[in-house]
């Protein structure tokens, strides 16, 4: 029936516990060198070119390279629910005089109807 809830039973405390273990495990694995790739390794269409555990930040970091392309892409492995990911363009000025720059902020400068807060 459209509409109808049915209340899920909780689940029983050892497949808490089991899950909760899992987890931890998964976590673990995830920046434990000796469970990644290694260097010149292929992974989905990448070639694994290193990996640096970082314990400070409580991960491990890989960087690979996409095999047709050249494409390259770091991926940060932590036990971390905070999933986000973001793409780069390498976009080198022709020369360092700063126009670049500073058409950047003219061009971002906002309009009537959006005002930027004024410089610091």
């Amino acid at each position: 029936m459209p509409g109808l809830l049915i209340p899920h039973p909780s689940p029983p405390a050892a497949a808490v516990k089991m899950l909760r273990s899992t987890a931890k495990r998964a976590a673990r694995a995830a920046t434990d060198l000796s469970q990644l790739p290694k260097p010149g390794e292929q992974l989905h269409g990448f070639t694994l070119l290193r990996t640096k555990h970082v314990p400070e930040l409580e991960l491990t970091a890989l960087h690979l390279r996409h095999d047709k392309t050249g494409a390259e892409h770091l991926h940060i492995a932590r036990d971390d629910s905070n999933n986000v990911f973001s793409i780069g363009f390498k976009t080198n000025p022709p020369d360092d005089t700063g126009v670049p720059h500073i058409l950047e902020h003219t061009t971002l400068c906002g309009s009537e109807k959006s005002v930027p807060p004024p410089p610091t």
